[in-house]
């Protein structure tokens, strides 16, 4: 807390405290390689990172947990196409999380298109914290490809069977003006690192609370820097 003085007065002023979940949905195809690589190597120093872009903005972080989630295409990779972990909490759970990017193989996917609607869906259903101090829910998704339609995959053995079944009951999920969706619309973020293509684009326009940060196809996102990426999550919060 500190104490600033204005005429003959004073008053106190303390730091925003904000309890931050980060969600990232990393698409895991063969040509993935280099953002994945970014995010093993740095997956260590999130925490201290976003903690201390925060003190700078004046917002404290008194709770930050991060997801990881690895997302592919269920009629190429079936059982294999999605995978990951649940909240961790940081830092004392930093070397679980390490252990899940390291899970992580840029392989698989077939064809151009993979099931990212579908990895928006299990980023949006994640078990956000709940709580007193301010809150920041933010979905992170990564790749370089477009998306299939929604229930691509559904035939496949392992499709969950609770996906919604198309693009509005997604976007309904996130919440519009007619429905007040399954987050919290006051701390729901949505950044995606992604080809201003399909339907990338179209969330872009459509859904509140969200960012395209455009990438080239087929590239890995390999003109995405760490710096840039935690620049992104710091100033969604």
């Amino acid at each position: 807390k500190e104490i600033e003085t204005m005429g003959n007065y004073s008053y106190s002023k303390q730091s925003a405290m904000y309890d931050v979940d980060v969600c990232m949905l990393i698409d895991k195809t063969g040509s993935m390689l280099p953002i994945i690589d970014t995010v093993k190597a740095n997956a260590l120093r999130l925490y201290d990172d976003i903690k201390r872009d925060m003190a700078v903005k004046g917002k404290n972080i008194s709770n930050l947990r991060v997801r990881v989630m690895a997302f592919g295409d269920y009629k190429a990779d079936g059982a294999e196409a999605f995978y990951g972990c649940d909240f961790l909490h940081m830092p004392d759970q930093a070397e679980l999380l390490k252990q899940c990017v390291n899970s992580i193989r840029a392989e698989g996917g077939g064809d151009e298109p993979e099931d990212g609607l579908e990895a928006l869906a299990f980023g949006i259903r994640s078990k956000w914290c709940t709580g007193n101090n301010k809150k920041r829910h933010i979905v992170c998704l990564f790749t370089d490809a477009s998306s299939h339609d929604l229930g691509f995959g559904r035939s496949v053995p392992g499709y969950p069977t609770d996906a919604p079944k198309s693009y509005e009951e997604l976007m309904c999920m996130w919440g519009t003006s007619q429905f007040p969706g399954e987050m919290d619309p006051y701390a729901k973020r949505l950044l995606l690192f992604a080809p201003d293509c399909s339907y990338w684009s179209k969330i872009a326009r459509q859904w509140d609370n969200t960012i395209l940060m455009p990438v080239a196809s087929g590239k890995g996102l390999g003109d995405v820097s760490y710096q840039s990426m935690l620049d992104t999550i710091g100033n969604s919060i």
